[in-house]
């Protein structure tokens, strides 16, 4: 098939009219993720969820029965619309979480609560379910926030802030399920499925038990899923019988038997193929929520349904893209990290791009809204895909972003992914990699910060922000003969946290596997159905924890600056840098500025800095390979900060490259802010030399572009070939902002007037005006590229 290489512009009216209902609504995101509009939550009754657990817990059940059940209850109780004109119907479960049971206007709900056939005399029930799920759910917070002290086993945590590293363990969400087996096979298939495995398997055998009750968390979810599409065709062929328009008649009769087909059944074309997949969506969102849960490669898994119906005359190409373009409404979010991912290599090595992944390409274009989507490129990506990515880029906001198959493939392959499943790693919300519907990724399990490391290798483990000691002491600065000391006493702190944070991890994953059951997942993921385990249980073909690194670029900074001013050159006394930190250079600014400009930065493509940059992150990767987790599985590392290099730099003193105390660090495998001083050429070349390919979690940078310096035929020719130049450098993942300094703040200045323009973020795309000053100010500081 020819692949089609122009865009079209421009919408029909029916999706303008989409993409107009989809910005006017709430949404129910944190407010930590400064989202206010876009969801797909109804309002509904508040009382669902607890009304559903209520019912959901039942004697004998197991916790991942009750789990199931529950999505079952909100698959039964929630309420069901359709809005006029969509193709792809269906709303996510309403109220996301609890009623809160203790709260004093709980009288002004009941209502609500009678709409169920409840009353108050239930409300010390569905309290005590609440109770118990909590109690299961102990583990579903940081198992280790803050760092323990020194002298503290890791489990007692220390409450003032001193960050070194977070761990979690129990990890919810962050997933790509098998959507293709549910296109495949729908509900009822799965269903099948789940009961040939149960009666093949003998029951006296010792952990039949076990395996049964997964396979009936398994079987309710099923049932899940039966009754949301059953739920949807009854409502639509009821408003059919109601109508008196002979076209919305037709419409809700051809909703009907869609949803009667899917998602029980398996998708016969592209169209109940995007059904069914929404269907699958809001179903996982019902079990472990909205943020992160992700759909994997959709131009692979839709390229077979849009071949057939144009074989059998159901559809031109334009009406595919407008399935895309209605879909990628239905997906909004205006903090959107529910990932898609196009392209890249098979397991032979042939690359797939296909008609499918312009469409969808061209569909976020032409919508214009903010979506969470990546490109797989490598050195042999087709010449169109790059030029169709670097003009969507172009326009501002980051969108797609691209990951570098050289990079990760191997970087996979090494940690013990099969060769016939690599081909398929996709990332997981932000940038974190996943094998869909093989793996439990136990996406951002940790975070660990190095330059808190560096800072307590300098002052002998004792933490001059807190003046307590956190780590071993590893030697006072002054005694050390050459920087090499001084680095063996940087790792030493390196590896004394990185088994405290491993441990902490394990802990989660063994609370998670016991009161912490993902059943929707599981039975979309290999082989938990065979062996009759949960995904959180060693149900999964792959098991492995990802952990972030944070402070790269600070710590490479401050590394180089020490080694040549202090040990090499020893133009700065080691008792007055030591002050100066603890002063945060208070009375010592022309130290901070020799510290600033005395020394090499990374970013610049300079290999006295860079290539410390590139050690730090390979002595913490080969940490993580020795790692095991309570299942045996890997501990792989996501060169990556997310928002925490805002929060980690606030529990950090001054440091030696020159930064203050309290000030942000470098986001990812950026350079500190407004440091890459020559060019963007100079900064890949940096980027590159890094370990991205054995970054089994991925890596992430961001590169901000002057608008100039992509404007026009020829900008775009030459942003074109700098996409081209990062892949064959062996940059892993990239992602871009256009935009400038001026721009920015006259949006900060006027929000309401200049700030609804897209900007990157932290892994994610977000309208400037929706940040807080914060997060702005470290978006403005970034360097803007010009050259």
């Amino acid at each position: 098939m020819e692949i089609h290489r122009e865009p079209r512009v421009g919408m029909t009216e029916r999706i303008e009219r989409l993409k107009k209902d989809v910005l006017s609504r709430q949404s129910p995101l944190p407010q930590h993720h400064n989202s206010r509009r876009g969801s797909w939550l109804p309002d509904g009754n508040p009382w669902t969820r607890n009304v559903a657990l209520h019912r959901a817990w039942q004697p004998g059940m197991s916790v991942g029965e009750v789990r199931a059940a529950t999505v079952r209850g909100l698959a039964q109780l929630s309420e069901v619309q359709l809005r006029p004109d969509w193709q792809i119907i269906g709303e996510h479960f309403t109220c996301q979480g609890f009623v809160n049971l203790d709260d004093a206007g709980l009288r002004e709900q009941l209502p609500r609560l009678a709409e169920f056939g409840l009353g108050e005399d239930d409300i010390p029930a569905l309290k005590d379910a609440q109770r118990r799920w909590h109690e299961n759910h102990r583990g579903a917070t940081f198992a280790g926030v803050g760092t323990p002290a020194f002298n503290q086993r890791p489990e007692e945590h220390d409450e003032r802030g001193n960050t070194v590293y977070m761990s979690v363990g129990w990890v919810e969400n962050h997933s790509i399920r098998d959507y293709p087996k549910l296109l495949r096979l729908g509900f009822a298939g799965i269903q099948a499925e789940i009961e040939t495995a149960m009666a093949s398997r003998d029951l006296c055998d010792p952990a039949y038990a076990e395996r049964e009750a997964f396979w009936r968390s398994g079987l309710l979810i099923c049932e899940a899923g039966i009754l949301l599409g059953q739920r949807y065709a009854s409502l639509a062929r009821e408003q059919a019988e109601a109508s008196a328009c002979p076209i919305e008649r037709q419409r809700l009769l051809d909703l009907a038997e869609r949803c009667e087909r899917v998602p029980a059944h398996g998708a016969r074309t592209l169209l109940e193929a995007a059904q069914a997949l929404w269907f699958g969506h809001v179903l996982t969102c019902g079990e472990d929520g909205i943020n992160a849960n992700s759909l994997g490669r959709l131009d692979q898994f839709f390229q077979p349904y849009y071949e057939a119906d144009l074989a059998a005359g159901r559809i031109d190409r334009d009406g595919a893209l407008e399935i895309m373009a209605e879909l990628t409404c239905k997906f909004y979010l205006d903090y959107d990290v529910q990932a898609i991912t196009l392209a890249g290599r098979n397991a032979e090595g042939i690359d797939l791009t296909n008609e499918m992944t312009y469409l969808i390409l061209e569909a976020t274009e032409q919508v214009g809204v903010l979506r969470d989507l990546s490109v797989r490129v490598h050195g042999d990506s087709p010449e169109p895909l790059l030029q169709q990515c670097a003009r969507m880029m172009a326009h501002g906001g980051g969108i797609p972003y691209l990951f570098n198959d050289d990079c990760f493939i191997p970087a996979l392959t090494e940690r013990g992914i099969r060769p016939e499943h690599v081909g398929d790693y996709s990332p997981i919300g932000c940038i974190e990699l996943t094998i869909p519907g093989k793996a439990n990724p136990h996406a951002v399990s940790g975070w660990f910060h190095l330059t808190k490391c560096l800072e307590l290798a300098l002052f002998n483990g004792r933490d001059p922000v807190s003046d307590c000691q956190l780590g071993p002491a590893t030697g006072d600065f002054a005694g050390f003969g050459d920087f090499g000391e001084f680095y063996a006493a940087y790792r030493a702190q390196v590896e004394h946290f990185a088994k405290r944070m491993v441990y902490l991890c394990n802990r989660g994953a063994l609370r998670q596997s016991e009161g912490g059951p993902l059943p929707c997942w599981s039975i979309l993921t290999d082989d938990c159905i065979a062996r009759g385990k949960d995904i959180t249980n060693g149900g999964p073909l792959y098991n492995y924890h990802s952990v972030c690194l944070l402070g790269t670029a600070n710590t490479a900074d401050s590394l180089c600056a020490l080694r040549k001013l202090v040990f090499e050159d020893e133009k700065v006394d080691r008792g007055e840098l030591l002050a100066a930190l603890a002063a945060n250079f208070e009375g010592h600014e022309p130290l901070r500025q020799f510290l600033l400009n005395g020394a090499p930065k990374y970013g610049n493509d300079c290999d006295e800095v860079d290539e410390l940059a590139q050690d730090i992150d390979n002595h913490f990767i080969d940490l993580m390979d020795r790692m095991r987790s309570p299942l045996n599985g890997r501990y792989v590392v996501h060169l990556f900060s997310f928002l925490l290099n805002i929060g980690f730099g606030k529990a950090l003193g001054a440091t030696p490259d020159g930064r203050r105390a309290s000030e942000p660090i470098a986001y990812s495998l950026s350079a500190q802010q407004g440091r890459d001083m020559a060019g963007a050429t100079a900064m890949l070349r940096s980027l590159a030399k890094l370990p991205h390919n054995r970054a089994a979690g991925a890596s992430a940078a961001i590169l901000d572009l002057d608008p100039k310096l992509v404007e026009g035929a020829a900008g775009l020719e030459r942003l074109t070939q700098l996409l081209r130049s990062a892949i064959l450098m062996g940059v892993g993942q990239l992602q871009l902002n256009v935009t400038t300094e001026e721009r920015l703040r006259q949006a900060q200045e006027d929000p309401e007037k200049y700030g609804n323009i897209p900007v990157r973020v932290a892994g994610y795309s977000q309208l400037f005006r929706l940040l807080g000053k914060e997060l702005q100010d470290h978006v403005i500081a970034r360097t803007k590229h010009r050259s």
